[in-house]
């Protein structure tokens, strides 16, 4: 089986390489720097515990020999990446792992229901330079079938990705991909103050925000009919959501950064693609919850804020303070 990671940044990189270290025949697909540093000297993998030199094929192109595409691409990518897929003379596998919740669906616009497979990333990492990743954090893949026509490709992407990282098979999709879109709520905050998650969530009024943010993300979801999943993470948004906002700042207010320092110098994606100069996906995170809200007619003001500083941040790329960031918002 041949194995084409589309979109070799940090986790594509990441996951790339741990494929290949469990055997699987695998190429990445990147940019060129990053490409001509793999070529040359190896991609250097900066564990939790160890750093490994992995040696694996790397290109900018790609190519029709693919039996499953892993399409790591940026949300906001997503689209023509699949237009330069449905070039190929390929009937392969295509495993959406962006976050937010329209990959599934505009992947399956342009190549069929029945090639897509969602995967959802539980999982952090950075791309520190061309040919150097880091994994921030563990990892889960939840994997299932977005349609019911591409239902029979599962077990061979379970099979694949299970083999290097935990993986385990979700009924719906969906809902696990709701679950994480609101955990990248955030990543708005750390976009703006460019701040780490580990210090940005330990700031009382940033971590008020965030879970202002959250609350609101939740509410409108099942307000506009769509659920979370069962997880955990699931079970603490919702309890999130439901309790008062002054007890809901008290019983989490803390526990926002996880297992993340505050000396950790970790940003999640969006802030490394500002540092990157590319572009945005805030309009795939806070921007569902804020088009969400418009069609079902509720306000969404932590969100819709967020999702309009984090826009000036990117085209000004001056961040804010955490107090000016604070001064737009009402608690």
């Amino acid at each position: 089986m041949e194995v084409a990671v589309y979109g070799a940044g940090a986790i594509g990189s990441l996951v790339g390489a741990r494929l290949h270290e469990a055997g699987a025949r695998v190429h990445l697909i990147g940019r060129q720097e990053h490409v001509d540093a793999i070529r040359a000297n190896g991609l250097l993998v900066k564990g939790q515990n160890e750093t490994r030199l992995v040696r694996l094929p790397a290109t900018t192109t790609l190519t029709d020999n693919a039996d499953i595409i892993l399409l790591t691409v940026k949300s906001q990518d997503v689209t023509h990446a699949c237009r330069d897929i449905a070039g190929l003379h390929s009937n392969a596998t295509v495993v959406t792992m962006q976050n937010g919740i329209r990959s599934d669906g505009e992947a399956a616009g342009i190549l069929g229901r029945y090639r897509i497979v969602g995967c959802v990333l539980n999982i952090s990492a950075t791309f520190l330079e061309p040919g150097l990743v880091e994994q921030n954090t563990g990892a889960l893949l939840q994997v299932g079938a977005p349609f019911p026509e591409s239902a029979a490709r599962v077990d061979a992407v379970l099979t694949l990705l299970s083999s290097a990282m935990k993986t385990e098979h979700v009924s719906d999709i969906a809902r696990a991909r709701w679950t994480k879109l609101m955990a990248n709520l955030n990543n708005a905050i750390m976009t703006i103050t460019g701040l780490p998650i580990g210090k940005a969530l330990r700031h009382p009024g940033l971590a008020r925000l965030s879970i202002a943010t959250i609350r609101e993300g939740v509410k409108t979801a099942q307000l506009g009919g769509f659920g979370l999943d069962q997880s955990r993470r699931a079970r603490t948004f919702r309890l999130m959501s439901t309790l008062p906002m002054p007890l809901a700042n008290v019983v989490f207010g803390g526990r926002l950064a996880g297992n993340f320092p505050p000396e950790s110098t970790y940003g999640p994606s969006t802030l490394q693609s500002l540092q990157r100069g590319s572009s945005s996906e805030l309009d795939y995170l806070n921007g569902e919850i804020v088009t969400l809200g418009q069609r079902i007619g509720r306000p969404t003001p932590y969100n819709a804020g967020l999702l309009d500083a984090g826009r000036r941040v990117f085209e000004t790329h001056r961040h804010l303070t955490a107090e000016e960031l604070l001064r737009s918002f009402a608690f």
